[in-house]
């Protein structure tokens, strides 16, 4: 038979979960000491603990906590025509962590959506067992790092911001016995044999740096350009090591930014625009990850106007266009991921459902376009403060196509969305009352778009109105 499903379908079960607990402290001293300079000592220490579980197939649990000790020695020199800011700062930040994953059963077209979640469709999960997870790992990496930056702004107009810092990282990780469904974490094949690998520690180190140059015109235009590079730790979701990663000296790649632009205020500073183009590469191709951190090449173009027509109008517009290439794809020829109808017409999806299939996407119809991601986004937004408390505000958003996944074998469709509100602001409370949506457009958005992207689409909502009412004591 068949079946429409409602919008209002979804994938959850009656005791499904997604629980987050954040703590976030913070402690900063200001010193004034001889001469001008300023010591700074900021210390921030955060704690984080996830836990998902969705019974068609997939749990997983991050705990992991970070802990800095940063010093920031700085100093204003004020000359004729030059004025000088520098900061020194060493630092010293510690990460911990225990991730698990449990994937390797996940399922999505197992689950009958025109019914409750059944026994059909559930799956033990890791996080309930405490084993049989797809990763595990447990460690810690702790990052010595050393910063400059110097700030030259002259009279003229000119300003030159540069910076440098060093970083070491001492890295540890090992999954332990019994938590996994494999027998080991990572299979080395050095010297031609297969050794399991459980446990690994690197030592990597590296400079970043950033330079931007500007110069801020007579006639309130403001030029510039902006070149950087950026040593990073490859983590995961949960701040976690990979031990393929660490043991193959590939948790620590860097990425590259070079932008150019104008930006400026005109019309007595009612008038606010900028204009950019950049493009940035992450260079580490070994240690791209489907889900955190790719290995791409991201070309694009931005444009914001903002224009305050009156005391009371306000109008902005924004424009981006973005194009993103996946450099592990073009290099390997082909990318993994699982399988959807469209991409396989010749059989009856009836013989796939309830299961998944995977195997490897030809570079050739994407070209190394990253998909999901729409090239053009264009929008705009107004508001009018009648003076009284009240205000209307309204936007409209328009998007290009874009393939869901790296097939290209599925097109989500370009779509505008026209959204409405109206608010009062009283002495002591407010009101927001918004239609979203207003012309009921269907609309979709692609999920995990290099995994799962032929598998999956996300419907977004109709039609629909919020209300918000605040009240300040």
């Amino acid at each position: 038979g068949t079946a429409k499903l409602p919008m209002s379908s979804t994938l959850i079960a009656e005791d499904d979960l997604l629980e987050n607990k954040v703590t976030t402290l913070y402690f900063d001293v200001d010193i004034s000491l001889a001469n001008d300079w300023t010591l700074t000592n900021k210390l921030f220490y955060e704690d984080y603990e996830n836990l998902n579980e969705n019974a068609y197939g997939f749990s997983q649990f991050h705990d992991a906590s970070v802990i800095e000790e940063q010093l920031i020695l700085s100093r204003v020199f004020d000359g004729d025509a030059l004025t000088t800011s520098v900061q020194i700062s060493p630092s010293i930040r510690q990460t911990k962590f225990e991730h698990g994953d449990d994937y390797y059963n996940e399922y999505f077209s197992r689950r009958d959506l025109t019914g409750p979640s059944t026994a059909l469709d559930r799956r033990v999960l890791s996080t309930r067992i405490d084993s049989e997870y797809s990763e595990y790992y447990v460690g810690k990496y702790t990052d010595l790092g050393f910063g400059v930056m110097v700030d030259l702004s002259h009279q003229s107009g000119l300003s030159l911001l540069l910076g440098a810092r060093y970083d070491t990282i001492d890295m540890e990780v090992m999954t332990p016995d019994g938590k996994t469904q494999s027998d080991s974490a990572f299979t080395s094949s050095e010297g031609g044999v297969d050794v399991a690998v459980n446990s690994a520690s690197d030592e990597p180190n590296g400079v970043s740096w950033s330079a931007s140059l500007s110069w801020s015109t007579p006639m309130g235009l403001v030029p510039y350009v902006t070149a950087s590079e950026q040593s990073t730790v490859i983590a995961g979701q949960g701040a976690e090591l990979q031990v393929g990663n660490v043991f193959t000296n590939n948790a620590f790649g860097s990425s590259e930014l070079m932008e150019f632009g104008i930006k400026g205020s005109l019309l007595d500073d009612r008038l606010y625009f900028a204009l950019s183009s950049y493009e940035m590469e992450r260079t580490d191709f070994n240690a791209q990850s489907i889900t955190v951190n790719q290995a791409v090449k991201t070309d694009g173009t931005e444009f914001e106007l903002r224009w305050v027509v009156s005391e009371k109008f306000l109008m902005t517009l924004g424009y981006s266009n973005m194009e993103a290439l996946m450099l592990a794809t073009l290099a390997a020829g082909n990318e993994f991921s699982f399988l959807g109808q469209a991409d396989l017409p010749l059989i009856d999806p009836t013989l796939l459902w309830g299961g998944q299939v995977g195997g490897l996407i030809d570079v050739a119809p994407s070209k190394g376009v990253r998909a999901g991601m729409p090239e053009t986004i264009m929008s705009v937004t107004a508001s009018y403060d009648f003076g009284n408390g009240m205000a209307v505000s309204g936007s409209v958003v328009d998007v290009d196509s874009v393939a869901s996944g790296q097939s290209f074998a599925v097109t989500l469709p370009a779509y505008t969305l026209v959204n409405l509100s109206l608010s009062y602001d009283a002495e002591d409370w407010s009101l927001i009352v918004a239609a979203k949506n207003v012309t009921d457009e269907r609309y979709f958005r692609a999920n995990f778009p290099d995994l799962f992207g032929t598998t999956v689409v996300l419907p977004e909502l109709p039609r629909h109105y919020q209300a918000k009412l605040s009240y300040r004591f």
